[in-house]
């Protein structure tokens, strides 16, 4: 069972049905909302979505945001970041309202032939050896009691999930107060652009949307109790020195800013995911994507479980997995929010700017941060390395993202073997011990540089596209290596 049909969720339900698993989505509100919400779909996250096929409908619906600018007083630039040098297919980020995202993932469960239950609520969550009791209460009253052998908790910051496993969400709140707004507006700069405005009347960042439309994000003083679309219309048309005034409001909300992240992801029957098990802030624009990167990571690991292909061990790895990652996420905006802040600081206090000093290495790592590329999951158990202590290699190492992995597609592992074989009928055991499970590709039309192996050898690529094994050369015992690590997670379709 899921709980919450936001977009963990319906990526959740629709990533456990692609391989192959039926899973019961509910969600409290009878209609989705109409609040644009969060908007910026990074590269990271537009992989993941090219490798299901599901890039087309996001690519139609969004305006593509290449840059990303901060602007000082008078509109002058101080600072830039693009996504045009980053190893990604796309090099742009999806802006689009929330209920835009849920509308095309949700058409996406549908050819799966799965549904959105609305108007259910989850009141009440138990774990006993059995499983998890489920009291449900539905819109016309019903009620109903349900077992799940397993349920994700999709269902936000308020998560009835977190509370039943008694997690908080640890963390802190920043400092003040913001409002963020749905508005129309001739634009201060180009469609493809992103900026953020820093001056004496304060902060203002402005992401574009389809329709000629704009999110807009700003601080709050915090005397300030009540706003009007009026009210909307007037500080952003200040913070842009009177240039350019909102046409149209269609929603705005006043909220605080977040960094949290609960210490437990699962307790092996209620799994955690998106908002309910991390909040960061919205600057990074990086929220959504985490939880659909958590919902694509425990897919994998839960069906293969559902399925009998897997022990119930793997499941401990996608909290091990993904909070290396949350964690990371949450750096990474933390990072963002705080740069931001300064410079707007900066300006209020009339303190000169001195002229950055880049570094080319730290901006390209910070690019590949900003498009959500970088997951490193070294240390896991899921990943082995036997190229460690022997000579040095380029390209990724295992736990690390294959840049080329999309090429790979399906539900399965890739094993990708590069050079002569000696042994053949080792390499053939192999695949058929793992037929179902894995699929071998014998000197792949790919290049060995970027698989880490540039003279030769073996990895594997897991079905989320991070390599999870290497060994550099293709002897036999490379392969039993695999064979060894390969069965130390799974369950093989022939004895």
């Amino acid at each position: 069972m899921i709980i919450g049909a936001g977009p963990s969720g319906l990526f959740a339900a629709a990533e456990l049905a692609r391989y192959g698993v039926e899973a019961r989505l509910i969600e409290r509100q009878v209609r989705t909302h109409r609040e644009a919400r969060a908007t910026a779909i990074q590269p990271g996250t537009l992989e993941i979505l090219d490798s299901i096929g599901l890039l087309p409908p996001f690519h139609d619906a969004a305006e593509q945001v290449r840059c990303s600018r901060m602007y000082g007083p008078d509109m002058a630039v101080v600072g830039a970041t693009s996504f045009d040098d980053i190893d990604c297919r796309c090099h742009f980020q999806c802006s689009l309202p929330q209920y835009e995202t849920q509308r095309i993932l949700e058409a996406h469960l549908a050819l799966l032939c799965g549904v959105v239950e609305r108007g259910v609520t989850a009141t009440k969550v138990e774990a006993d050896a059995d499983g998890v009791l489920v009291e449900l209460v539905h819109s016309d009253g019903g009620t109903e009691t349900v077992r799940p052998s397993f349920v994700i908790g999709a269902d936000g910051a308020h998560s009835v999930i977190r509370h039943s496993m008694s997690e908080p969400l640890d963390g802190a709140t920043y400092r003040g107060h913001f409002l963020v707004a749905d508005i129309a507006m001739p634009g201060p700069f180009p469609r493809g652009e992103a900026g953020v405005v820093c001056g004496q009347s304060g902060l203002l960042l402005l992401a574009p949307l389809p329709g000629g439309r704009w999110i807009s994000f700003q601080d709050l003083e915090e005397e300030v109790e009540t706003v009007s679309a009026e009210d909307v219309v007037a500080r952003i048309h200040a913070r842009l020195g009177g240039k350019y005034r909102p046409t149209d409001v269609t929603w705005f909300a006043p909220f605080r800013m977040h960094r949290r992240i609960v210490s437990r992801l699962t307790d092996g029957r209620r799994f955690l995911i998106g908002d309910a098990a991390h909040l960061s802030s919205p600057f990074g624009g990086e929220g959504l994507n985490a939880g659909l990167h958590d919902a694509y990571d425990l897919a994998w690991k839960l069906a293969l479980v559902l399925r009998g292909n897997a022990p119930r061990s793997l499941l401990d790895y996608y909290a091990a997995e993904r909070q290396i990652a949350d964690r990371h996420v949450l750096d990474v905006s933390d990072q963002v929010h705080r740069s931001i802040i300064d410079v707007l600081d900066n300006f209020r206090q009339r303190r000169k700017m001195q002229a950055a000093i880049v570094d080319p290495v730290a901006a390209a790592l910070l690019r590949n941060a900003r498009a959500m590329i970088d997951i490193d999951y070294t240390g896991s158990p899921l990943v082995v390395d036997h190229a460690v202590g022997r000579a040095a290699v380029d390209g990724p190492r295992p736990g690390q993202r294959y840049p080329d992995w999309t090429r790979f597609a399906g539900t399965a592992h890739h094993v990708l073997v590069f050079g002569p074989v000696t042994d053949a009928e080792s390499l053939a055991r192999l695949g058929r011990r793992w037929n179902e499970l894995v699929q071998i590709s014998h000197n792949p039309s790919v290049d060995p540089v970027r698989a880490g192996v540039a003279a030769g050898g073996v990895i594997m690529i897991r079905p989320d596209g991070h390599i999870g094994f290497r060994f550099p050369s293709t002897q036999a015992e490379g392969l039993a290596a695999l064979d060894r690590h390969l069965s130390s997670y799974l369950i093989p379709a022939q004895p």
